[in-house]
């Protein structure tokens, strides 16, 4: 069994609960109301720039070559719809809980501040441990990588292997696919949630793939990725695809002396 040929994630479009939390950041929590905090995380459709948005990395998505082999999609609506506005020609969609988004319990649409009030102890972890924390009756990103984002690879192995696959999905669940493929150890992955050089914009598309995208040669794993998002132009507001530069990764052992650096790196508590 082995890995796809290509696999491109891609993040739905901006969805209606975007809108609203950043809205909240901004300071102005005038949707924060009790028929928001009823609404489900699954049922969030997308807002008409998520729509935009979708539109402009599916036109991108087809230019890339032939048909996908297979089509993944989250049953979350904001998930459903980012792929039907995709518009890609021939698709037949097959719906993966497994790469539903990571579930954040009680706290889901909560307002910051009540967060903190209300769970203050959970709040230090959090900011202590983004990738061990849970909300109280949510999961950790851990328990998402090991459980459903192994799942998924294992069903990819299974049943992908040499294709070309496209799943749309979350934002977190792609991190854990990310920690995962790219075999990143705990501090980098960290590192990379916490930064805004590693932001995973609406509607980013992460390809990955077996083949150097320089050489054209195929490695027996995933090996190379490249990050592409659609932005708009600051006059025009046209929507174009940005794209990085392709990046390798190996999947790395380390020595007695290499694992005794990273302990080093680690200042004794007491």
């Amino acid at each position: 069994m082995g890995m796809p040929m290509d696999l491109y994630l891609v993040r739905h479009g901006e969805s209606e609960a975007n809108v609203i939390q950043e809205q909240g950041r901004q300071g102005d929590y005038s949707r924060f109301t009790e028929e928001y905090l009823a609404i489900p995380d699954r049922g969030w459709r997308l807002s008409a720039k998520g729509r935009e948005q979708a539109r402009c990395i599916g036109t991108w998505l087809q230019g890339k070559g032939p048909a996908f082999d297979r089509y993944l999609v989250s049953p979350y609506m904001r998930a459903r719809e980012t792929a039907v506005e995709l518009g890609l020609p021939g698709a037949h969609w097959c719906e993966c809980r497994l790469m539903r988004e990571r579930s954040l319990g009680e706290i889901d649409n909560m307002r910051p501040d009540d967060y903190e009030e209300v769970y203050h102890r959970n709040a230090v972890v959090r900011r202590g441990d983004p990738l061990y924390w849970s909300a109280p009756a949510g999961e950790t990103l851990a328990q998402v990588a090991e459980v459903r984002a192994q799942g998924l690879i294992n069903w990819l192995q299974a049943r992908a292997e040499g294709q070309s696959v496209i799943a749309v999905s979350h934002g977190d669940f792609m991190h854990t696919l990310m920690l995962l493929l790219e075999d990143l150890p705990d501090e980098e992955f960290i590192h990379r949630i916490s930064s805004h050089d590693w932001d995973f914009h609406n509607c980013i598309c992460l390809h990955y793939s077996r083949r150097d995208p320089h050489s054209g040669h195929v490695s027996a794993t995933i090996s190379h990725v490249q990050a592409s998002w659609p932005v708009p132009d600051p006059e025009s507001g046209q929507w174009t695809v940005h794209s990085q530069p392709w990046r390798s990764f190996e999947h790395m052992e380390l020595t007695n002396e290499e694992l005794a650096a990273v302990v080093r790196a680690q200042e004794p508590h007491m």
